[in-house]
Protein backbone atom coordinates (compact mmCIF):
# COMPACT_ATOMS: atom_id res chain seq x y z
CA UNK A 1 0.00 0.00 0.00
CA UNK A 2 1.41 3.38 -1.03
CA UNK A 3 1.82 6.10 1.54
CA UNK A 4 0.57 9.57 0.64
CA UNK A 5 1.14 12.68 2.75
CA UNK A 6 -0.21 16.19 2.68
CA UNK A 7 2.14 18.96 3.83
CA UNK A 8 0.02 21.32 5.93
CA UNK A 9 1.04 24.72 7.27
CA UNK A 10 0.18 24.40 10.96
CA UNK A 11 1.42 27.62 12.54
CA UNK A 12 3.73 30.61 12.22
CA UNK A 13 5.19 31.97 15.44
CA UNK A 14 8.27 32.93 17.39
CA UNK A 15 10.53 30.25 18.80
CA UNK A 16 9.11 28.73 21.97
CA UNK A 17 5.44 29.29 21.16
CA UNK A 18 4.94 26.11 19.10
CA UNK A 19 3.91 23.24 21.34
CA UNK A 20 4.81 20.54 18.81
CA UNK A 21 2.84 17.77 17.19
CA UNK A 22 2.87 13.99 17.29
CA UNK A 23 2.87 13.73 13.48
CA UNK A 24 6.07 14.35 11.50
CA UNK A 25 6.77 18.06 11.07
CA UNK A 26 9.49 20.51 10.12
CA UNK A 27 10.06 24.13 10.94
CA UNK A 28 11.56 26.75 8.65
CA UNK A 29 12.59 30.36 9.26
CA UNK A 30 10.30 32.70 7.34
CA UNK A 31 10.29 36.33 6.30
CA UNK A 32 7.85 38.72 4.69
CA UNK A 33 7.25 38.08 0.98
CA UNK A 34 8.64 34.56 0.58
CA UNK A 35 7.62 32.73 -2.59
CA UNK A 36 6.18 29.23 -2.72
CA UNK A 37 9.41 28.08 -4.36
CA UNK A 38 11.46 29.44 -1.44
CA UNK A 39 9.16 27.76 1.07
CA UNK A 40 9.39 24.42 -0.72
CA UNK A 41 13.18 24.69 -0.94
CA UNK A 42 13.44 25.44 2.79
CA UNK A 43 11.23 22.47 3.68
CA UNK A 44 13.28 20.27 1.36
CA UNK A 45 16.51 21.32 3.11
CA UNK A 46 15.03 20.35 6.47
CA UNK A 47 13.98 16.97 5.10
CA UNK A 48 17.43 16.32 3.60
CA UNK A 49 19.07 17.19 6.92
CA UNK A 50 16.75 14.82 8.78
CA UNK A 51 15.37 17.69 10.86
CA UNK A 52 11.96 16.06 11.11
CA UNK A 53 10.32 16.23 14.52
CA UNK A 54 7.28 14.56 16.00
CA UNK A 55 6.69 11.65 18.32
CA UNK A 56 5.19 8.90 16.19
CA UNK A 57 7.03 6.09 14.37
CA UNK A 58 6.84 7.88 11.02
CA UNK A 59 8.60 10.92 12.48
CA UNK A 60 11.25 8.66 14.01
CA UNK A 61 11.91 6.95 10.68
CA UNK A 62 12.08 10.26 8.79
CA UNK A 63 14.57 11.76 11.23
CA UNK A 64 16.78 8.71 11.77
CA UNK A 65 20.27 8.50 10.29
CA UNK A 66 19.99 4.74 10.43
CA UNK A 67 16.95 2.51 10.58
CA UNK A 68 16.56 -1.14 11.45
CA UNK A 69 16.91 -3.44 8.42
CA UNK A 70 13.25 -4.47 8.56
CA UNK A 71 12.20 -0.75 8.50
CA UNK A 72 14.33 0.21 5.50
CA UNK A 73 11.58 -0.14 2.89
CA UNK A 74 9.06 1.80 5.00
CA UNK A 75 11.58 4.60 5.64
CA UNK A 76 12.17 4.92 1.89
CA UNK A 77 8.40 5.07 1.22
CA UNK A 78 7.94 7.73 3.90
CA UNK A 79 10.78 9.81 2.52
CA UNK A 80 9.39 9.70 -1.02
CA UNK A 81 5.91 10.57 0.31
CA UNK A 82 7.17 13.65 2.19
CA UNK A 83 9.00 15.03 -0.86
CA UNK A 84 5.95 14.36 -3.04
CA UNK A 85 3.75 16.21 -0.52
CA UNK A 86 6.05 19.23 -0.63
CA UNK A 87 6.03 19.20 -4.43
CA UNK A 88 2.19 19.17 -4.45
CA UNK A 89 1.89 22.21 -2.15
CA UNK A 90 -0.20 25.02 -3.62
CA UNK A 91 -1.38 28.37 -2.24
CA UNK A 92 -4.70 28.36 -0.40
CA UNK A 93 -5.63 31.48 -2.38
CA UNK A 94 -5.36 30.90 -6.12
CA UNK A 95 -2.76 33.17 -7.69
CA UNK A 96 -1.06 34.11 -4.41
CA UNK A 97 2.65 34.68 -5.05
CA UNK A 98 3.98 36.13 -1.79
CA UNK A 99 3.55 34.63 1.67
CA UNK A 100 3.96 35.69 5.29
CA UNK A 101 3.15 39.25 4.24
CA UNK A 102 1.78 40.06 7.69
CA UNK A 103 5.29 39.79 9.18
CA UNK A 104 7.36 42.89 9.82
CA UNK A 105 9.86 43.70 7.09
CA UNK A 106 12.60 44.78 9.50
CA UNK A 107 15.61 42.51 8.87
CA UNK A 108 17.80 43.89 11.64
CA UNK A 109 20.15 41.59 13.55
CA UNK A 110 18.23 41.90 16.82
CA UNK A 111 14.87 40.85 15.35
CA UNK A 112 13.69 37.45 16.55
CA UNK A 113 13.38 34.72 13.93
CA UNK A 114 9.83 33.80 12.99
CA UNK A 115 9.22 30.11 12.24
CA UNK A 116 6.61 28.36 10.14
CA UNK A 117 5.69 24.79 11.05
CA UNK A 118 4.60 22.26 8.45
CA UNK A 119 2.99 18.95 9.47
CA UNK A 120 2.93 15.85 7.26
CA UNK A 121 -0.50 14.27 7.50
CA UNK A 122 -1.24 10.92 5.90
CA UNK A 123 -4.13 11.07 3.42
Amino acid sequence: MAIKFECCHADTCLDGYWSGHHLPYVQIPVRNGMSMKQIKQAIGRELREGAVMGSDDQARLLSADMVRPHEDKLADQLTRATYAAVNRMKPAKKGQRKFFTDLETDDSEDRETVWAFFVFREI
